[in-house]
């Protein structure tokens, strides 16, 4: 396995003093991991710097075009859902093939086509001959539907066991809501209220029930149109709210520019929840040129795409980094040299990792077939571990707001191999509480995803009030922490 870049700066650094933001009364935390995207939760850090994390990276792709309905190219904007019944992955990816008979139920699009692939290990992926639909006169295939830029929502909690698959996409009419039982026989649901460009993806949130469909659409920013992510929810999948831009190029996404006509774009997103929050990685388009001639297949605008990491409280309103690093960046290998877009909607949470599908692209946006392939890579980061604060030789401290927690053994999710971590319990008002103390916490001296923090004398923290929690690093980088 070849590794990206290692970890860079991410937000801004606190060499010295106090940073106090954040919230100021009790928040109430569930058993979720509570990250450090921004300082939602934090009433004080010092000496600590905030690091994306980079993936690491598989050195080849795991899903690749090999029959003529795959049409030399595969994306992925959908899902990769585990089936815990079964034991085995499964995706949902995109094709576009460019000739051949295709069954004639297959009239949502004339361009795409929906395919089903399982794996038992997240890398090996296998496409069943499904017998649904027929390309060029023969069943034996894996295509299950055909909608443009295809996600899918696994909600096994819906009532209705018909509803309990749900794919976006888009069709003739725009952005299309279809229904499963099983991920394999799809039924329609007529919906040509939203209107996009040729990608979408979407999540559900678990906070409020909302659908939120983040599609791309034309927007001109400084004299120049621009690829941009709207976004646009639903409670019932039958009226949409009008969409509204929620990311777009800024002042920094230009800042590379030289020549006329360079720009930053979005070419997609993709966000879901984790941590009581909201991520996001988006597709970011540096448009480096426009090509005076173009083939089949060709698109005339050029440039390099990578993923970049974004974040939000409420799936409305996201932030970006000061530091525009990539989060999966291009190459090293060369089958995602050129551009990285179209992610999973749902990261598979898999042991001690966190894994993140992508379409891999040789080339440029603008590069033309052959040379031009088109494959799914996989992106891995550890648990938790896309962000994390981070103190050096000079000791950091962080500081949370009053929590109200739901239970009472608190465990880590950090890197103190080549340093050290240890945890103070303040009561509600800041004053350490007896047998608490930073000197009566056993330090944690190791690298470890899971480890729960004990004092001289206990393992529990007080019950049945507000805390804060205070973090002391040294060379020592904190991941996240939760409460269970």
């Amino acid at each position: 396995m070849n590794y990206c870049r290692a970890c860079f700066l991410i937000a801004s650094c606190i060499s010295s003093g106090i940073f106090h933001g954040g919230i100021s009364e009790a928040a109430k935390i569930g058993t979720e991991p509570q990250i450090f995207a921004d300082d939602n939760f934090v009433s004080a850090k010092k000496n600590l710097v905030r690091r994306v994390h980079p993936c690491r990276k598989l050195d080849r792709p795991v899903v690749e075009p090999e029959y003529p309905w795959e049409g030399g190219r595969v994306y992925v904007f959908g899902s990769v859902d585990y089936d815990s019944a079964k034991k085995q992955f499964v995706m949902w990816y995109a094709s576009y093939p460019k000739f051949g008979a295709r069954d004639k139920r297959l009239s949502r699009t004339k361009r795409a086509l929906v395919n089903y692939t399982t794996s038992s290990d997240g890398i090996n992926w296998k496409k069943p001959e499904l017998g649904l639909y027929s390309f060029r006169g023969s069943k034996k295939n894996n295509i299950v539907w055909d909608l443009d830029s295809p996600s899918v929502i696994v909600d096994r909690a819906d009532p209705d066991p018909t509803r309990r698959y749900k794919m976006a996409g888009l069709g003739h009419k725009g952005v299309c809501i279809s229904f499963s039982e099983d991920g394999i026989h799809w039924r329609e649901h007529e919906n040509g209220a939203l209107k996009s460009d040729d990608t979408l993806t979407w999540t559900r949130s678990p906070y409020d029930g909302e659908y939120l469909v983040f599609h791309k659409l034309g927007m001109v920013i400084r004299g120049y149109g621009r690829r941009t992510v709207f976004l646009a929810t639903s409670k019932d999948l039958k009226s949409w709210t009008p969409s509204k831009p929620v990311l777009m190029a800024d002042e920094i996404d230009d800042a590379w520019v030289k020549k006329p006509g360079e720009r930053g774009e979005f070419y997609d997103m993709s966000a879901f929840p984790y941590g009581g929050q909201f991520l996001g990685i988006a597709a970011t388009f540096r448009r480096t040129k426009l090509l005076k001639s173009t083939v089949l297949d060709q698109s005339p605008e050029d440039g390099p795409i990578h993923g970049q990491l974004i974040h939000s409280r409420d799936g409305h309103k996201w932030n970006r980094f000061e530091d525009r690093t990539p989060v999966i960046p291009n190459g090293p290998s060369k089958f995602d040299a050129g551009c990285i877009l179209g992610m999973i909607n749902t990261p598979v949470v898999h042991g001690d990792e966190i894994w993140v599908y992508y379409t891999a692209i040789t080339t440029g946006h603008g590069g033309k077939m052959p040379e031009k392939r088109i494959t799914i890579g996989r992106a891995a980061w550890r648990l938790d571990g896309f962000v994390s604060l981070d103190a050096g030789e000079m000791p950091g401290t962080l500081e949370t707001v009053p929590l109200e927690t739901s239970g009472n053994r608190l465990v880590v999710n950090a890197n103190a191999s080549k340093g050290q971590l240890a945890v103070e319990v303040l009561d509600k008002d800041g004053k350490t509480m007896a047998g608490y103390s930073a000197d009566d916490c056993i330090a944690m001296k190791t690298d470890g995803i899971r480890q729960a923090i004990k004092w001289k004398d206990r393992d529990r923290l007080p019950a049945e009030q507000p805390i804060r929690l205070r973090f002391h690093l040294k060379n020592a980088s904190l991941y996240s922490y939760l409460v269970k």
